[in-house]
């Protein structure tokens, strides 16, 4: 299930924009993002969040952290919890380890305590990966990740789940039933129409509440008017296609620009 990972060289967290004070579009994108989901959670009920895409390099762990860093200067407690096991990046975006994550907290060698780091923004903690985790199935459907996320709840205002993409990683069926709600990313020029519809149709088919949708990595300088989705880069792949680019990859590069949240209609 485990295996010994090779430590690799901790990044800093440059893709984090959002600022105590900051006035930049860029950051005003995620301050938007962040008053959406504190009115969708309004009743108190919509605290553990999914972050999804349909494919990979659509910005999911940029937004996931600068949310939760939105949310933190908000007076917010947060925690983002890695469950993007083939890809794991929030310990590079907040300039951290990735000991002790969830691998070595579910082989019982660390507790809670351990578990969880303090990162240097305000209200912000991060549970990472750990080391690699070949068969994420099976930490998914345990008792003691499910009572994990059932803790987290209650010691912290917003839980948000960094995840892998919907139509290249089948995880989100099992995140599904530990999370409130779902914020769902679409792409400035990569997503296409048919993968936005098969990604959310294989959500709601397994039970997501999705919240609504991010319109990510807008250029300006590269919209002519394809739609709201655009043309995108993978339009005609196999499924087969999606998986070998996924698991052949080695970085994700998320240059996410803005969020927006649109409540999700029919």
């Amino acid at each position: 299930m485990f295996f010994k990972k090779k430590k690799k060289k901790v990044e800093g967290a440059e893709a984090i924009v959002v600022k105590e004070n900051s006035l930049s579009s860029r950051a005003e994108g995620y301050n938007r993002l962040k008053d959406n989901i504190l009115y969708l959670n309004a009743d108190g009920n919509t605290k553990v969040i999914q972050i999804e895409s349909a494919l990979a390099h659509e910005g999911k762990t940029t937004v996931a952290c600068n949310l939760a860093v939105s949310l933190g200067l908000t007076n917010k407690k947060v925690v983002i919890v890695d469950l993007d096991f083939r890809k794991p990046k929030i310990h590079q975006r907040f300039g951290t380890s990735n000991d002790n994550g969830l691998a070595e907290y579910m082989l019982g060698s660390i507790d809670k305590e351990q578990l969880i780091q303090h990162t240097s923004y305000k209200n912000v903690d991060i549970v990472t990966r750990g080391a690699k985790i070949y068969n994420a199935s099976l930490v998914f459907v345990s008792d003691k990740f499910k009572k994990l996320i059932a803790e987290l709840r209650d010691e912290y205002d917003y839980v948000i789940l960094d995840c892998a993409p919907v139509l290249q990683v089948s995880d989100f069926i099992h995140i599904c039933q530990v999370s409130d709600g779902v914020v769902f990313l679409v792409a400035y020029g990569i997503t296409t129409r048919n993968q936005v519809a098969d990604a959310v149709k294989e959500l709601k088919k397994n039970g997501a509440n999705i919240l609504g949708t991010v319109f990510s990595m807008y250029d300006r300088k590269r919209d002519k008017g394809y739609g709201y989705y655009g043309k995108g880069g993978y339009y005609g792949k196999s499924y087969y296609s999606y998986y070998k680019s996924y698991y052949t990859e080695e970085s994700e590069e998320e240059n996410t620009t803005t969020g927006e949240t649109k409540k999700d209609t029919e």
